[in-house]
């Protein structure tokens, strides 16, 4: 009997322990309740978890500072463009590295390309306000040759002489440049080679200031990006390279002049071009060095013998082959969730935000972790729509800021059940709910098990003291 007891008393403690760990589950989903992110929807901030893990593990995208993920982009293996120029290349100004280069090293005729070097070295020795008078030799006019019709004796400002030589590719006003800095043609020309060599240029050299064909005069396409690069440290300079038209005013002996840019005339996708220069000898022998951006990509271009119509399509082929071949990265991921935040009153209280667009980054190395991004997001509150803006991402390459993009909301919330403005979400309340509704069946059973039980003591309690009382009577 006493063994049936001790059965007895051992399962009211089982159904007791149950009864506790019941009690500490609710106390879990309380808790997960008040923190919806750990205990609902976890369809949406998870997937972003597995998706963000997904894409790192397959090298589709990496992490920037901010955690933010980029796409990698460019790839220096990809096949290389059929160009028509005999010599070109693409040299990346944000790697600082060539990504591109046909025939690079071969020794050719720049033409007008020359004046680029020319005008830098003027807008760097000269004041630019300052009056030359320009000589006999400037107005010498070469057979066939580019002008603008400069007069001996003729007193013209050195800026008026950098926008003729830039913008009509005008011999003379060259000529007249170089002397105004060194003195004469033969001085200048030292001076241009000394420079160059300065800066690398071994298969470089220079007999003149305006291009003009002679055997001594020649330069590589390696050579000219290099020159084109340093030549980009002077901003008036790019300005006035890609000016449309200018007017020169009048002078002692001339009324003002009007000047359109040939280089802008010469290609089809003038609106990248940040600096530029064409030159040429005949239709079938043109070359150009220019630099573009687009993108947040940077590049300096140069081919050179090429044709006039040729120089045009090369330079558009280029400019697309540029994004293809130069490694860098699309900040934000295509898709990827930037952010997740909080819903209030919502029947989900999270919600991830996507940005609206990328920014294309090339940092040098191709290191990601130059790139970092800083992340504004809104309160938001229930009712939410897809597409809803929420914020903004910045894309910083190092210290510079280089894009900025709106963050949205990536699905609709629907407003929530009371206890959302707790930020509780409908099925973390419906998942407490249905604890409690386990508990309290719990409750009842334990309840009745603990009656029937009671009433069964009770019972045998009763028996045995019958017994007893009978086993007294009979003794």
């Amino acid at each position: 009997m006493e063994k049936d007891e001790r059965k007895i008393s051992k399962a009211i403690n089982g159904i007791r322990r149950a009864a506790a760990a019941s009690v500490l589950l609710i106390l879990m989903v309380s808790l997960m309740a008040v923190y919806p992110a750990a205990a609902e929807e976890t369809s949406d901030g998870q997937a972003a978890h597995e998706y963000a893990h997904e894409m790192t593990a397959t090298g589709e995208a990496v992490k920037c500072k901010g955690g933010t993920l980029a796409d990698p982009v460019g790839d220096l293996n990809a096949e290389a463009p059929d160009i028509k120029a005999e010599c070109a290349v693409l040299y990346s100004l944000d790697l600082g590295e060539f990504v591109f280069s046909k025939n690079a090293d071969r020794k050719i005729d720049p033409y007008s390309t020359t004046k680029i070097l020319t005008c830098w070295l003027a807008l760097k020795n000269l004041d630019k306000e300052q009056v030359v008078t320009v000589s006999e030799n400037a107005t010498q006019v070469y057979e066939a040759g580019t002008t603008i019709w400069l007069k001996p004796g003729e007193q013209i400002r050195v800026i008026d002489l950098v926008y003729g030589a830039m913008l009509e590719s005008g011999n003379d006003a060259a000529y007249a440049l170089g002397e105004a800095v060194a003195g004469s043609e033969s001085d200048f020309a030292d001076l241009m080679n000394m420079t160059v060599a300065e800066w690398g240029c071994e298969n470089t050299h220079f007999v003149n200031a305006n291009g003009w064909k002679n055997e001594n005069h020649y330069t590589t396409v390696h050579d000219m990006a290099v020159i084109m690069t340093k030549c980009l440290e002077n901003k008036e300079l790019m300005d006035i390279s890609i000016t449309k038209k200018y007017t020169a005013p009048a002078t002692n002996l001339t009324s003002a002049r009007e000047m359109k840019n040939h280089f802008l005339g010469s290609i089809d996708n003038d609106d990248i071009m940040t600096c530029g220069k064409t030159g040429s000898w005949s239709e079938d022998d043109c070359g150009l060095v220019a630099s573009f951006t687009e993108d947040g990509l940077s590049e300096v271009m140069v081919v050179l013998r090429d044709s006039e119509k040729g120089r045009a399509e090369d330079a558009k082929i280029l400019a697309d082959y540029a994004h293809r071949v130069t490694p860098g990265y699309a900040v934000p991921a295509a898709g990827s969730n930037v952010k997740t935040v909080w819903v209030r009153h919502g029947e989900k209280t999270r919600v991830d935000l996507v940005a609206d667009g990328a920014t294309y980054a090339y940092p040098a190395e191709n290191k990601v972790r130059a790139i970092r991004t800083e992340i504004e997001t809104e309160k938001l509150e229930a009712p939410v729509k897809k597409g809803q803006e929420a914020g903004k991402v910045s894309v910083y390459l190092g210290d510079e800021l280089i894009g900025e993009h709106k963050l949205v909301a990536s699905e609709d919330i629907e407003t929530g059940w009371l206890p959302s403005y707790l930020y509780i979400s409908n099925k973390a309340t419906m998942n407490a709910l249905k604890v409690i509704g386990l508990f309290v069946l719990l409750l009842l059973l334990v309840s009745t098990i603990g009656r029937k039980s009671a009433k069964k003591r009770r019972a045998k309690k009763e028996a045995r003291k019958r017994l007893r009382e009978k086993y007294r009577d009979k003794h």
